[in-house]
């Protein structure tokens, strides 16, 4: 699995709460959920802003927005709940598998998230960026693996119990033969436990 946090240019596809967001430059829209159906695009976004009450009249003036409800407010703070209709770029960017996370932002018309996901899978999302011409920028991107898919069951087991009980700790708060007696094994068979977890942990981590 890979971890990606990635800006991409909404604005520059239409997207109104986006090019709503490019007008107030520095408010920040940070999207909190949304879901599409038949019927448009629902979600509910949190503006922090000096002009909140200019973009809450945004909503009542757009032709755009098919309803909309201010749900709290406060100072600069307001939450909005709204629908709209689905824009064109939501397809392109979901047609790879590949699901934005909650929360993310909007400023100044770029929607800032962070998306883990196998490799193939972000290469999809990618192509698909490129296909419906959505400028992208990839801020980072780090790898990361389940322990399940490095150590065996009976590695991850004596490994985490390892940890937990001070093992590795300096000084060691529990000892081999110690940790040995609690899983019923001798010495000699859970340190070739630990042995070949460890090996498999720094060989992962190292590739």
């Amino acid at each position: 699995m890979a971890r990606m946090k990635i800006r991409l240019n909404q604005a520059a596809t239409g997207s109104w709460l986006a090019t709503l967001s490019a007008a107030f430059p520095a408010a920040e829209f940070s999207v909190q959920t949304g879901h599409c159906t038949d019927d448009g695009l629902f979600g509910i976004v949190e503006v922090t802003s000096p002009n909140a009450e200019a973009i809450v009249r945004r909503f009542n003036e757009s032709q755009t927005v098919k309803s909309h409800e201010v749900l709290h407010s406060e100072d600069q703070l307001r939450l909005i709940q709204y629908a709209i209709p689905v824009p064109e770029s939501y397809h392109a960017i979901t047609s790879s598998g590949t699901r934005l996370r909650f929360p993310y932002v909007l400023q100044d018309g770029w929607l800032t998230t962070e998306i883990t996901a196998p490799h193939d899978q972000l290469t999809r999302f990618g192509d698909e960026l490129r296909a419906a011409d959505i400028p992208y920028q990839i801020e980072s991107l780090t790898q990361s693996y389940e322990p399940t898919a490095v150590l065996t069951d009976r590695q991850q087991e004596l490994v985490t119990a390892a940890v937990e009980q001070g093992y590795y700790e300096s000084p060691r708060k529990i000892t081999l033969n110690e940790l040995a007696e609690a899983f019923d094994v001798n010495s000699s068979a859970a340190s070739g436990v630990l042995h070949r977890a460890e090996g498999r942990i720094i060989e992962s981590f190292v590739t």
